[in-house]
């Protein structure tokens, strides 16, 4: 934070008096607010920036990138399940009739138009995680296959909600921030809209980010991919990788935090 040290006449003190605040203006005595002063003679007199963090050796840290302090940038191709990095890939194949995606009655979930099929494939993560960047792969993709990644509340959570009627103190939770729950799966953010992929791209189509997202993913929330296709496709198949950070990479015996 930035520091400002104002200096004003303490009527009650007979004296000149100084103070730091955070703030560039004051209208009270830094001793004693009950204090008369003359609100005429406040100026600032000095001023500190605020540097951030700093390396062991104290040099400022000055960085272009996004991440997150203490995260590590991974790259996977999968999610969690008993130990980092060893649950789902987000990974089709319309050859068989694996993970098919239905919409569910009164979700705010996407549907599906006549002659579309499509897969849901879902992703948990043990720890929170910030999303930035992607590749999807595919192959054999007939015109009008797609994808779609959204970020999902499982049933059975609370999810911030401006236009919720759960307030957060009913949770246990600081702030003003209104709440709703998730009697079923509700579709929080969708983060990539109808990608749609022809033909094979052996080689990846980006899907590139300046910045990662600015809040991570809570623990027990889903990464959800769409992959949609004709109903006459029985050949295509992708899979597609992330970029994301998160604190830990791997559990270290005698981890307190071990999944």
């Amino acid at each position: 934070m930035d520091l400002y040290k104002h200096t004003i006449y303490c009527v009650t003190e007979d004296k000149w008096v100084e103070g730091w605040y955070e703030k560039t203006t004051i209208s009270g005595c830094p001793n004693n607010d009950t204090h008369e002063v003359d609100i005429d003679s406040t100026a600032i007199v000095d001023f500190q920036a605020s540097i951030g963090p700093k390396m062991s050796d104290g040099r400022p840290v000055v960085r272009a990138d996004t991440r997150p302090m203490g995260t590590q940038t991974v790259f996977t191709m999968r999610a969690d399940d008993i130990k980092i990095g060893d649950g789902r890939a987000l990974r089709w194949d319309f050859s068989n009739s694996d993970d098919m995606y239905t919409p569910v009655s009164g979700s705010n979930g996407p549907t599906l138009a006549s002659g579309i099929k499509a897969k849901q494939i879902d992703l948990k993560f043990n720890d929170p995680i910030y999303l930035k960047d992607g590749t999807i792969y595919f192959f054999d993709a007939p015109w009008d296959a797609c994808c779609s990644m959204y970020i999902v509340v499982p049933a059975g959570n609370y999810y911030p909600n401006d236009y919720g009627s759960i307030p957060a103190s009913a949770l246990g939770l600081p702030g003003s921030q209104m709440y709703s729950y998730a009697a079923i799966d509700v579709y929080y953010a969708n983060y990539v809209y109808s990608h749609y992929m022809y033909g094979s791209c052996p080689m990846g189509d980006e899907l590139n980010a300046e910045g990662c997202q600015v809040d991570a993913l809570p623990v027990g929330w889903v990464l959800r991919g769409i992959l949609c296709t004709p109903d006459s496709d029985n050949v295509s198949k992708g899979f597609a990788s992330f970029e994301l950070y998160r604190n830990r990479t791997i559990v270290l015996p005698g981890d307190p935090l071990g999944e």
